[in-house]
């Protein structure tokens, strides 16, 4: 009885917490922003910069100053970039993102 009883406990709880928080758009929702951080005076890549898109996904670009984010909810959009000695630079995406779209961003940033 006592491990019925557990297990009913157990899947009340997963219940429970599935059911809190914001609802994750379903996988067919999401688009994919990738794209380049450059320096602005010479077109030279930025390595380690970080990429923001929509406060919550994160990323770092490569030694080429790329960087890809595969989960970006459809809708409108927000991007923000940031790397040691330059300007932070944001801005909002040129168009809604579509479902399954892969938008490119070219970001160019200041030295401080």
């Amino acid at each position: 009885m006592k491990v019925v009883c557990a297990v009913a406990a157990l899947l009340v709880a997963g219940f429970a917490l599935t059911s809190c928080g914001p609802q994750v758009p379903p996988a067919g929702n999401y688009a994919t922003v990738n794209g380049t951080v450059v320096d602005a005076s010479n077109n030279a890549p930025i390595a380690g910069a970080t990429v923001t898109i929509n406060i919550v996904s994160t990323t770092t670009t490569d030694s080429n100053g790329n960087f890809r984010i595969t989960t970006v909810p459809s809708g409108p959009w927000q991007w923000f970039a940031h790397a040691a000695n330059y300007q932070d630079k944001s801005d909002t995406g040129p168009a809604p993102l579509m479902p399954g779209e892969q938008r490119f961003l070219a970001i160019q940033l200041s030295h401080t």
